[in-house]
């Protein structure tokens, strides 16, 4: 997503106004009727947002090198404001599919342009020939916004259930697919052919239409917003991204380590709004770890130990499967006495190898001791 807009894909006016450019023109339009003897300085206005909203348009389509070729076809389609936003969210995602109906268009327009340019009169295969153009043309305009609008081909049942979700996400932060399938069936105001194992389906395919992601732990989603993730305890849910896509280390000189790994453009917006909830960490975004996968990765990594620090300690009430590294490092950061930093060291090391029966004991082998002497290196921390 580009920088000049929110991760959402809204617009500049609905980001800083609420509003979309089309509806501030519509309210200034019933204004001059209102206030006549403003009328000059009110199309003054209603013009400035109108350069502004086809600057916004222009920017949009220099997202992707993609639509340089098509840029013309795009304004042929006259898209919507929902269609821009889609476009920004989208562009990337489901380029191949846009392509597809741009490239429809175009040689429905080069069918059209040779009849055009028929100097005799029309006979049946140059009438058939304008009609067949002329629907390839529509069916092109169809594809361009089917694709965009993916979830306007879900029944009204099921389209209300993702909306009825959006609006409890948004006023209850990240909740598992069970938990907001519980609560809508509480309230009776989901279909009752709805199931818990549906709703997920429908949340996974088609919640980021309405800025639903999918959260850190399996099955939890989460509600953004212009602004970013809508997180009503930011502690947590970072404590439950650290448990699953993150690590705490002691590098072989002796140096604490923290960070998140994410994938994807839902990666990113994970990274991007955890480093302005803590308000420290370094981001390191687009990174191509393998040269065939097209997902980049991002992380968010903490090297000083004044960022361990303040990160470890907001995080510890609410850590589940990294507790025991999150303490070991902060002992470790304050600690003086040498012998005890490489208890600490290697506890830490031996933590994150827990899982892998193989490697910790082949760690404990190495070092020479036993895992009753880890537990009590692990006692008082």
């Amino acid at each position: 997503m580009s920088e000049l807009f929110s991760t959402t894909g809204e617009g500049w006016f609905e980001t800083h106004t609420g509003f979309t450019a089309n509806a501030l023109v519509d309210r200034l339009r019933k204004n001059r009727r209102l206030n006549k003897e403003q009328k000059n300085e009110i199309d003054d206005l209603i013009n400035d947002i109108r350069m502004i909203k086809s600057l916004e348009f222009d920017s949009t389509l220099s997202m992707y090198d993609w639509i340089g070729d098509y840029s013309s076809i795009v304004k042929e389609f006259s898209p919507s404001e929902r269609d821009m936003k889609a476009l920004r969210k989208f562009g990337e995602s489901r380029k191949f599919t846009l392509i597809k109906a741009c490239k429809q268009w175009e040689q429905a327009n080069e069918v059209l342009k040779m009849i055009d340019e028929f100097e005799g009169i029309w006979g049946q295969d140059e009438k058939d020939a304008w009609v067949k153009a002329m629907q390839e043309k529509l069916d092109a305009k169809k594809m361009w916004k089917s694709t965009l609008h993916q979830i306007d081909r879900l029944n009204d049942k099921d389209l209300e259930s993702l909306q009825k979700s959006a609006v409890l996400l948004e006023r209850n932060g990240p909740m598992t697919s069970k938990s907001i399938f519980q609560n809508l069936h509480e309230r009776k105001i989901i279909s009752k052919s709805m199931t818990v194992g549906k709703l997920g389906k429908l949340l996974a395919m088609y919640g980021e239409e309405l800025d639903i992601i999918s959260g850190n732990e399996r099955s939890t989603f989460v509600k953004a917003d212009s602004h970013g993730l809508i997180l009503k305890d930011p502690f947590s849910y970072a404590a439950g991204f650290l448990d699953a896509d993150g690590y705490i280390s002691i590098t072989g000189r002796g140096e604490p380590r923290a960070g998140f790994i994410a994938t994807g453009s839902r990666g990113r917006l994970h990274c991007e709004h955890l480093q302005k909830t803590l308000d420290c960490g370094i981001l390191q975004l687009d990174q191509k770890v393998y040269k065939d996968n097209q997902r980049s990765q991002h992380r968010l990594q903490f090297y000083s130990k004044n960022d361990i620090r303040k990160l470890l300690t907001s995080l510890l009430p609410h850590l589940q499967m990294k507790k025991t590294q999150a303490k070991a490092v902060l002992a470790y950061i304050d600690e003086q006495d040498s012998m005890r930093k490489e208890e600490l060291k290697k506890l830490v090391k031996y933590s994150n190898w827990s899982d892998d029966k193989t490697k910790s004991e082949s760690l404990l082998a190495e070092w020479g001791i036993k895992a009753d002497t880890m537990a009590k290196w692990s006692e008082g921390l």
